[in-house]
């Protein structure tokens, strides 16, 4: 037992409470704190739906400014639902952390389970659990605690073992709990302003390839010469149109890409991460070494060829179709004859031939 282990028990003991056993039938308030990355707050829908097969009467989410556009077009059928926003979890100071937690129980009453889907062991987490105080809490950490529910037993091993993929976990958390089973899936709610002004933009009916060349760190990024590399075989293999998504910081290279290739295009929009989970949607494939933009295609269900420079099984892809690539530490050492490889397979797989469509001439969206 590692000293490091030792002293986070004796911290974290100092927050801990004990917990009540609840029974499903008699859950009415649920708070979801999760001031994270964009793939947690997707990865939470089995969750989020199972509380609302239940019935609940409210669902209280905590978003960080980051992920709170996954929950903006979440609409639920009898629960109300309220997201607060409070900032990402490494950024938020002690006051603020206390502060949203003292509100809930101000505004809306003491909440009859807290599900703790930050799933990270610090100290700030058990601040949160602490000043929220809920009847009983659920994660998935493994973290021994008398605040959280015998039910999270099995769910932890999962993740903590066998390292399980995060929407399967919660959806086994449910389900130990006696809450309704639902399926283990990722989901981005879009309204459809968002989907409308998106295929406005673009003005193509037909199928096109959504290319992905950057991530929210350099290690999930493709150089110039890589993206280069990467439309050139897309191109080879497939007839189909590409349309890059990119966030801010790709602006400068998705234009560059665009002007260079035939057929190549991005969106004159600003870019936003609700903007590009519309341009996934409709894609035909999609091309990423990014897990958020990932998880976007596993929840539109877009065939994906998934390229990682660090693997983590926590986080894979789970659509019905999908190529994955493992590199090394740099995303860039991507082996060609590898993508080619994996291009090829998922053509196969989707019974497409080389020729599937003559491209347009011209496209409205070009950069």
């Amino acid at each position: 037992m590692s000293l490091k282990y030792i002293l986070r028990r004796i911290a974290f003991s100092l927050y801990d409470y004990r917990a009540v056993n609840i029974v499903p039938d008699n859950v009415r308030l649920v708070v979801i704190h999760i001031p994270d990355q964009i793939g947690d707050a997707m990865s939470i829908f089995p969750v989020i739906r199972s509380l609302e097969r239940q019935r609940i009467d409210r669902l209280i989410i905590v978003a960080s400014a980051l992920n709170r556009p996954v929950f903006n077009d979440l609409a639920l059928g009898t629960t109300k639902l309220t997201v607060i926003e409070m900032s990402f979890q490494d950024k938020a100071g002690l006051a603020e952390i206390k502060s949203v937690a003292q509100g809930i129980r101000k505004d809306y009453g003491t909440p009859d389970l807290c599900i703790e889907a930050m799933r990270k062991k610090n100290l700030k987490t058990m601040i949160f659990i602490r000043q929220l105080k809920a009847r009983t809490n659920f994660q998935v950490v493994g973290q021994p605690l008398k605040c959280v529910s015998p039910a999270c037993k099995k769910p932890s091993r999962m993740d903590q073992v066998f390292r399980a993929p995060v929407p399967l976990t919660w959806s086994i958390m449910m389900r130990e709990a006696g809450f309704p089973v639902v399926r283990p899936r990722f989901e981005f709610p879009l309204g459809e302003a968002v989907l409308a002004e998106v295929r406005d933009e673009l003005d193509y009916p037909g199928r096109y390839i959504a290319l992905n060349f950057e991530g929210s760190v350099p290690e999930r990024t493709f150089s110039l010469t890589m993206a280069n590399k990467l439309i050139s075989l897309i191109k080879r293999e497939i007839n189909i149109p590409v349309v890059i998504v990119h966030g801010p910081k790709g602006i400068g290279t998705a234009i560059e890409l665009a002007q260079r290739f035939d057929h190549v295009y991005r969106l004159n929009l600003a870019p936003s991460i609700k903007r590009s989970a519309a341009v996934m949607k409709d894609a035909f494939i999609a091309i990423t070494p990014d897990t958020s933009i990932l998880h976007i295609a596993s929840a539109f269900n877009i065939p994906t060829i998934a390229i990682y420079a660090d693997y983590k099984t926590r986080w894979p892809a789970m659509q019905d179709i999908s190529e994955t690539i493992v590199v090394g530490n740099d995303i860039n050492d991507l082996n060609l004859d590898e993508f080619t490889l994996a291009l090829r397979s998922l053509k196969q797989r989707l019974d497409l031939p080389h020729e599937d469509r003559e491209a347009p001439a011209d496209h409205s969206a070009g950069g």
